[in-house]
C-alpha cells in the first residue's frame, strides 16, 4: 500500500513510534459511519442481558459453545503435547491452574475471531481469525537472533531450529503454550515464549512479515484497556473510558501518534461490535472480586524477576548492597510491580478460599509468600 493513498475518512498520520513517520488511509469514521464494513459477520452472542449480569462460568460457556470442535479438539492436543514438553525438559511447566491455562487458549482463539472483525469494520480486513496470537510464524533464525535472557528449555529448544524453518510462536506451539500463558505482556526477566511471540506482525514484526499498525493498534485496545478478562495479561476487564490513559502511559503505544489514532476508531468501533454480539460481549460479564490463581502466579514471575534484576544490580555496587539490611525491596518498581504487590496484599484472602476446595494452592501461596518475605518484599 502506497503511504501517499488517501482513504475515504482521510488518513492516519504521524509519528510511528520506531523515529518516522507514517500515513495509512482512514476508510472508516465510527461516528459517520458505524460498523456497516463488518454487516456481513453474523451475531454470535445474544446480547439482550443488563450489563454485569452473566456470571464468569456462564459467561465462559456461553463463549466456548461458539468455538468449532475442531478447535476446541486442537487445544486439547496442545495441552496434552505441553505436558509431555515439559517432562522432557522442551517446555516450561504447566501453569499452576490447568483450567485457566485452557481458557487463555480459547479466549486467545476468539479474540483472533473478534479481531478480524473489527479489522473489517475499520475498512484494513486482514486474515487474523484462527492465525493472531495462535498461529503465527517467524523463521528459526529470527528467534535465535532475540535469544537472550532465557531458562535452559527456551535457549536448547530454540538453538535446535533450522534456520530457515518456519516456527509457529503462538499459543498453537505446544514447546510455547504454558511460558506464554504464564508470562503474559511483562517485559522484564526471562522472556522465553513471548520474546519468540514478539516477532508477530502485530508486535515487532520480521523482515518476512514487517510490523502491521492497524492491527497492532486493534489488538492493543483489547488486550491493554483490557477488555479482555484475565487474558494474555492477567488482569480483570477494564472500561472503555480507561482507553486515553492507556494511550498515554504504556510504552506499546505512547510514542506513536498513528498508532493512538488507529486505537480511538478500533475502540469505538470494538464497542459498538460488543453491543452488536458480533464479537465478545464483554460488557455482560459480572467480574468476579477474587483473586484467580493466574493473577497469583503472574504476580510471582513478575515479583521474581525484579528481585533478580535488583539482587544483579546490588551485587554490581558492593557499597550499596553493604546497606540493604533488610534484603532487597520490591517497591518502589514501576507500575508492573506496584500491580504484582497489589496482586500479594490479598494472597492471604485467596488462601482462605482455597484451603477447602483447592489446599494444594493454598499450600503453593503461603510458600511463595514465605519466599517474597525472606527476600525482604514488604507485601502485607
Amino acid at each position: 500500500m502506497s503511504e501517499d493513498v488517501v482513504g475515504r475518512r482521510g488518513v492516519y498520520e504521524g509519528a510511528d513510534g520506531h523515529g518516522g513517520v507514517l500515513r495509512l488511509p482512514r476508510h472508516v469514521d465510527p461516528q459517520l459511519d458505524g460498523t456497516r464494513l463488518a454487516s456481513h459477520h453474523p451475531q454470535r452472542y445474544r446480547v439482550d442481558l443488563p450489563a454485569d449480569s452473566v456470571e464468569q462460568a456462564d459467561f465462559d460457556a456461553l463463549l466456548e459453545a461458539t468455538i468449532p470442535r475442531e478447535v476446541l479438539a486442537r487445544t486439547e492436543q496442545v495441552l496434552q503435547e505441553a505436558r509431555r514438553l515439559a517432562g522432557q525438559g522442551l517446555a516450561d511447566t504447566p501453569p499452576i491452574d490447568a483450567a485457566s491455562w485452557r481458557r487463555g487458549i480459547l479466549l486467545s482463539w476468539l479474540h483472533a475471531r473478534d479481531l478480524a472483525v473489527i479489522l473489517d469494520a475499520l475498512g484494513h480486513p486482514r486474515d487474523v481469525a484462527n492465525v493472531h496470537d495462535v498461529e503465527e510464524f517467524a523463521l528459526g533464525k529470527r528467534l535465535k537472533e532475540r535469544l537472550g535472557s532465557a531458562d535452559p528449555w527456551y535457549r536448547d529448544w530454540v538453538l535446535s531450529l533450522p534456520d530457515e524453518a518456519r516456527i509457529n510462536v503462538g499459543f498453537f506451539n505446544p514447546h510455547l503454550a504454558a511460558s506464554m500463558f504464564k508470562w503474559g505482556d511483562a517485559k522484564s526477566g526471562v522472556q522465553n515464549a513471548m520474546d519468540a511471540h514478539r516477532l508477530a506482525a502485530h508486535h515487532v514484526g520480521t523482515p518476512e512479515a514487517p510490523l502491521e499498525w492497524m492491527e497492532r493498534a486493534a489488538n492493543f485496545v483489547v488486550h491493554h484497556i483490557p477488555r479482555e478478562h484475565l487474558g494474555i495479561r492477567h488482569e480483570p476487564r477494564g472500561a472503555w473510558s480507561d482507553l486515553e490513559q492507556r494511550l498515554k502511559e504504556d510504552s506499546a503505544i505512547n510514542r506513536s501518534e498513528v498508532g493512538q489514532q488507529i486505537a480511538r476508531d478500533a475502540a469505538h468501533l470494538a464497542a459498538l461490535l460488543e453491543r452488536e454480539g458480533k464479537i465478545i460481549p464483554w460488557q455482560l460479564l459480572r467480574v468476579p472480586t477474587g483473586v484467580q490463581p493466574q493473577q497469583v502466579e503472574h504476580a510471582m514471575l513478575v515479583l521474581r524477576a525484579r528481585r533478580h534484576e535488583a539482587a544483579a544490580a546490588l551485587q554490581a555496587d558492593a557499597s550499596a548492597a553493604s546497606e540493604a539490611e533488610g534484603g532487597v525491596q520490591l517497591d518502589g518498581f514501576d507500575a508492573l510491580v506496584e500491580k504484582a504487590l497489589r496482586v500479594f496484599e490479598r494472597v492471604p484472602e485467596a488462601i482462605a478460599v482455597e484451603s477447602s476446595s483447592r489446599p494444594h494452592l493454598a499450600t503453593l501461596y503461603k510458600g511463595w509468600l514465605e519466599e517474597l518475605a525472606s527476600g525482604g518484599a514488604r507485601i502485607v
